[in-house]
């Protein structure tokens, strides 16, 4: 089973599942506990083998996979329904997680979501996985985080994105970076499905690779809904922590009533 952290105060609060990005861990989300536990009970998860949960035994994960072990641990901690937080990679699940799990989620908040790649990130990614066996696996990675995060002012968000993903090992990189070169397809899987539930992309202006995507989700989906913050890059949960911790808490106070139907 994948390894959680549970924030639990009462039973009258809501519960609020995080799912972080690739290389980092639940931890990724210090900013946003302390402010989200005050009104929901929090699950941070591990996915498969980042912080302490262990790596799946297959040659390489697809978003279909992850999901089963998820709603194992909503089974065990019986929580039917629950608000998710997603981050980057974490947002790929989240897509999946609508299309294959839609009966435990009531709203979906995708941070820095990973909807499509341009070209020149699709080649560094499809490079990473055909020398994956022979090019030391960090030069992909810390290439990528500048890609993702170029500026100055990205510089402590690039150094938090590199420092986590050395702690994730090479094996582990190239079974994500399989399910990286498939990003879109739980994206695309999900648009042409009937999925009402309500989600909320939150993004930063300066989040160049992924922004313009954002805005075309949203378009003439009734369900979906976006927030663009400004001086922000990719790591918006850290960038800019109070204007997230306050947009998110907003989106699923604002949707609480439509949540609720959608669940029954």
């Amino acid at each position: 089973m994948l390894h959680y952290t549970k924030l639990f105060s009462c039973h009258q609060k809501e519960w609020l599942v995080l799912l972080h990005g690739l290389g980092g861990k639940s931890t990724l989300f210090y900013k946003q506990a302390d402010y989200l536990s005050q009104h929901y009970n929090l699950l941070l998860i591990d996915l498969p083998g980042h912080g302490d949960s262990n790596g799946l035994d297959v040659n390489y994960y697809v978003a279909a996979d992850v999901v089963p072990k998820i709603t194992e641990v909503l089974e065990k901690l019986k929580i039917k329904h629950a608000h998710f937080l997603t981050f980057s990679l974490g947002t790929i699940i989240g897509n999946e997680l609508m299309y294959r799990a839609k009966q435990y989620i009531k709203t979906m908040t995708l941070a820095g979501p990973v909807l499509k790649f341009n070209r020149w990130s699709s080649l560094l990614i499809q490079s990473a996985w055909i020398f994956r066996h022979f090019a030391p696996y960090m030069l992909f990675y810390k290439t990528f985080a500048y890609l993702i995060m170029p500026k100055k002012s990205h510089a402590k968000s690039r150094f938090y994105f590199v420092q986590e993903a050395t702690k994730l090992g090479r094996k582990e990189f190239v079974k994500w970076t399989y399910l990286l070169k498939n990003a879109r397809k739980p994206y695309e899987q999900l648009k042409q499905s009937d999925c009402t539930i309500p989600k909320f992309y939150l993004i930063g202006r300066e989040d160049h690779l992924f922004l313009d995507e954002a805005k075309r989700a949203v378009e003439n989906n009734p369900y979906a809904s976006l927030q663009i913050l400004d001086d922000c890059g990719h790591v918006c949960v850290i960038e800019k922590s109070a204007e997230s911790n306050e947009a998110i808490h907003h989106f699923i106070e604002s949707n609480q009533v439509f949540a609720k139907v959608s669940s029954l």
